[in-house]
């Protein structure tokens, strides 16, 4: 029988599989469910895995998926999310990555911990809002690289891109997403020295939009603490598997 812990990092997974997907979708790019996985053996924006494990068990699957898309090849770079850390792709002419931590914040209503009170939170709706969003998110670290995020996500209920602002800057935010009965909050940005207060903000909007459903995602080094900070617990590890084309 699987623990509670097991079952919140299914439900993490499933909601971070359904997440790659519908970026996946939007680039024309189209994924495929299993039981025991999540897969597309196209192209995908920088980020994104080719293939991320849904269950703790059925590893016999999980790396047979990996083996058809090494067969299929999908273009270089591409990466393996193993959800469970239950698997070792070293021996397939994989290089782990890094190793994080799924999270989840329970349901329930905003917490009063203190937030920036000049900055005014507002969804994502137009196409160019969406554009100055993501290059705020980027903080000029990947000039030149294609979009990740496009348009036609605005147009799914699902989502949600949020926007920390001051006056027209956009100066923190994060990206959100409903499935699986819970609600993932992703790609969290804001300055280093008021990232807590973005973690605090970005938790009350997220149990704002959907109360009754879990927060979940997962997270590494500094926002893992600040995650822990505002109230979010650890779950189990994840890894993430990369494939540049070595020798296996």
């Amino acid at each position: 029988m699987e623990t509670r812990d097991e079952q919140a990092v299914i439900r993490a997974a499933r909601n971070n599989a359904d997440w790659c997907d519908l970026v996946a979708r939007a680039h024309g790019a189209a994924g495929r469910f299993l039981d025991e996985l999540w897969s597309c053996d196209q192209r995908l924006p920088m980020f994104y895995p080719n293939l991320v494990t849904l269950t703790g068990h059925g590893e016999a699957l999980q790396r047979e998926g990996v083996a058809a898309l090494l067969e299929r090849g999908p273009p270089l770079p591409w990466a393996v999310k193993d959800s469970f850390a239950r698997l070792d792709l070293t021996a397939m002419g994989f290089d782990c990555l890094f190793e994080a931590r799924w999270i989840s914040h329970p349901p329930g209503e905003p917490r009063a911990d203190p937030v920036d009170s000049s900055m005014n939170w507002r969804r994502i709706e137009t196409a160019a809002g969406l554009e100055a969003w993501e290059q705020a998110w980027r903080r000029d670290l990947f000039a030149g690289s294609a979009p990740i995020f496009p348009p036609a996500l605005l147009r799914d209920p699902s989502l949600a891109f949020l926007a920390g602002t001051r006056g027209d800057a956009i100066l923190a935010g994060c990206a959100l997403n409903i499935s699986a009965g819970a609600i993932g909050l992703t790609n969290l940005f804001g300055a280093d020295d008021g990232r807590a207060m973005v973690w605090s903000a970005c938790r009350n909007q997220a149990l704002s939009l959907a109360p009754g459903l879990p927060i979940v995602g997962y997270e590494r080094g500094e926002d893992l603490a600040l995650a822990r900070a505002a109230g979010f617990r650890e779950l189990g590890p994840l890894r993430v598997w990369l494939w540049t084309g070595g020798a296996g």
